[in-house]
């Protein structure tokens, strides 16, 4: 299945970046902080916490050079998504839960450039994003009454058993902006993942409950070329 993904997701890449070879390349990496949108099985309480996580995220990005103002930027990126939820009553009991996806993502992003291309400035960027899951795991930590287990599982996506099935593409929207200084470019973003990834629905129209959405902050350093 591992194989199959990446397969995939070499195609995937591979058909964005056929028309950008003649785009001004950059290189970037940084972190993700991510986190879920959930419908929880405790989320009545209200000592249930949702945290954002930090992931690691890195790719090129590919300027199509369209004018000096605007511009599209497709990138190749590889980003983990994630998150954690935490249900305290106390010290000695309590349920943590932890989310790992690792994904191939594809945004297609305007760009507005209030810079010269040998000169700094900053950007603002904004557009549609889809992503193809590698794979993806929980961790879920359970303390009571002070004693403390962990157990850990990989997800199944897009199986035959719709309980446990779980979308393996990813889309949404991403916005942000940065600045740019000679060669280098410092990027910050926001990512809405739109698509439900528990929505069991052949259709797939996210009007499925329960759900669960991607959410992320990223932050990279980047090299233009």
């Amino acid at each position: 299945m591992r194989i199959k993904s990446f397969c995939l997701a070499l195609t995937m890449a591979t058909f964005f970046l056929t028309p950008m070879v003649q785009a001004q390349v950059a290189i970037k990496a940084g972190v993700n902080f991510a986190s879920i949108s959930e419908s929880a099985t405790l989320e009545q309480y209200e000592s249930l916490k949702n945290n954002s996580v930090a992931g690691f995220q890195a790719g090129l990005s590919f300027d199509l050079g369209l004018s000096q103002v605007f511009t599209i930027q497709p990138e190749v990126l590889f980003i983990q998504k994630g998150g954690k939820s935490t249900y305290v009553i106390n010290e000695n009991n309590k349920v943590v839960s932890r989310l790992y996806y690792n994904y191939v993502e594809v945004p297609v992003l305007a760009k507005l450039k209030f810079y010269k291309e040998d000169g700094g400035g900053f950007y603002l960027l904004g557009g549609p994003f889809i992503g193809l899951a590698l794979g993806g795991k929980s961790k879920t930590t359970v303390t009571l009454l002070g004693n403390t287990t962990t157990s850990e599982d990989d997800f199944n996506f897009d199986n035959d058993n719709e309980a446990d099935r779980q979308r393996r593409t990813d889309w949404g929207v991403s916005f942000g902006g940065g600045v740019k200084f000679g060669h280098m470019f410092l990027d910050a973003r926001y990512n809405l993942g739109i698509n439900n990834l528990l929505d069991t629905d052949a259709n797939n129209q996210n009007d499925d409950k329960p759900y669960r959405r991607t959410r992320g902050l990223g932050l990279t350093l980047g090299y233009e070329f």
